[in-house]
């Protein structure tokens, strides 16, 4: 019995045993297949690295061909950008070159019409101190009519003191005889021609007005006035003779500043306004006190007319300058344009060769191997 058991013993062990080896086997075999396996993903990741050195060898060589025609690309762009740019400048330089030309040629004209409006400049500067001298005498013809009592009441001698105080004695010629036979109290010898003076006012017809009752004041007021158009009317009539050289009109010397106002300004509403009718007829009525003062006046104003041509000349020189001026300001502003336009094309060749720049300065980058990188 107990050898029974020891053999069912023994056979268990050997069973045991059996099982055991032939999962050791077992396990041997898979670790030889494991370790097969293993060589071969070493051998397949060995040719998978092979292959890819040789790809990124490609990829390389494919990347620094691609680089070079960037750079040939990029070389050929900027020297056409450059010879657009230098043919622009050009253009422009000549378009400047022109400009500066015609400028040239206004500056000359304005430099030659400035030279003359120097020398008219000298001219009107003598003009003025002649004005100056008017003035002068203005200020005495003012003097003259602050104090109309200095000359009083004068008669024909009255009027030759006057002209004697305000002319030469060849200036002045009495009693000027006309071709028929009639003859003046005084002509003015002026450079516009004779000015003849009347100074034979009836002034009985003043006297019998002012010394009539006051029932008789009217009668002989409208008598009174009737005599001084009618002499208004033979002044005009007898001496204004342009073709025998008298000035266009002629003065009428009235002896008495009262009887200037009566005639002249103390006009009633239904009276005649003789004023008006003496400059109709081309005759001035003075009195004694504004007579000196007219002949300054007229003195003056024939004198003041070569002042005047010569104002006319300078003025003339003056709209000449103004016109060189204005033609000078337009192509001042159209060569500002050009310039303009320069500049802005320039700047914008300026901004892309900057970009053709940084462009090329990024692919030279790109193209340059990593220090840190391991070549293999």
């Amino acid at each position: 019995m107990t050898s029974t058991w020891l053999l069912l013993a023994l056979s268990l062990a050997l069973a045991a045993a059996g099982v055991a080896l032939v999962l050791l086997i077992a396990r041997l075999s898979r670790l030889d297949r494991l370790r097969e396996e293993t060589e071969r993903l070493r051998s397949e990741l060995g040719l998978r690295v092979e292959g890819l050195d040789r790809r990124g060898a490609d990829l390389q060589g494919l990347l620094l061909q691609e680089l070079s025609e960037t750079r040939r690309a990029l070389g050929e762009r900027l020297g056409t950008q450059e010879a657009v740019l230098r043919d622009q400048m050009a253009s422009q330089s000549q378009a400047m070159q022109g400009q500066t030309g015609i400028l040239q040629k206004h500056m000359e004209g304005t430099q030659a019409t400035l030279s003359q409006v120097n020398e008219k400049m000298g001219m009107l500067h003598q003009a003025s101190l002649r004005m100056v001298e008017l003035g002068k005498e203005i200020d005495e013809l003012q003097g003259l009519l602050k104090a109309p009592k200095a000359r009083g009441e004068l008669g024909e001698l009255g009027l030759e003191m006057i002209l004697g105080d305000m002319f030469p004695k060849e200036r002045i010629a009495y009693q000027h005889a006309f071709r028929d036979g009639k003859r003046v109290d005084a002509a003015v010898r002026l450079e516009g021609g004779l000015l003849p003076i009347d100074a034979k006012f009836p002034v009985e017809d003043f006297l019998r007005y002012v010394n009539a009752p006051e029932e008789e004041r009217p009668r002989a007021r409208r008598e009174f006035l009737k005599n001084v158009r009618k002499k208004i009317e033979d002044i005009s009539r007898l001496y204004v003779r342009p073709g025998e050289g008298t000035l266009p009109f002629a003065l009428m010397y009235l002896p008495s500043e009262a009887l200037y106002y009566e005639a002249f300004v103390a006009r009633g509403p239904e009276e005649e306004d003789l004023w008006k009718a003496a400059f109709e007829k081309s005759v001035l009525p003075l009195s004694p006190g504004t007579m000196a003062a007219y002949l300054k006046t007229v003195a003056m104003g024939l004198r003041a007319v070569a002042v005047e041509r010569n104002a006319r000349e300078v003025l003339a020189l003056l709209g000449s300058l103004d016109r060189d001026m204005g033609a000078f300001q337009r192509d001042f502003a159209t060569l500002g344009t050009h310039l303009g336009n320069a500049s802005k094309g320039f700047e914008r060749a300026a901004q892309d060769l900057q970009k053709l720049a940084d462009r090329l300065g990024k692919a030279r980058e790109i193209g340059q191997p990593d220090e840190g990188a391991d070549p293999s």
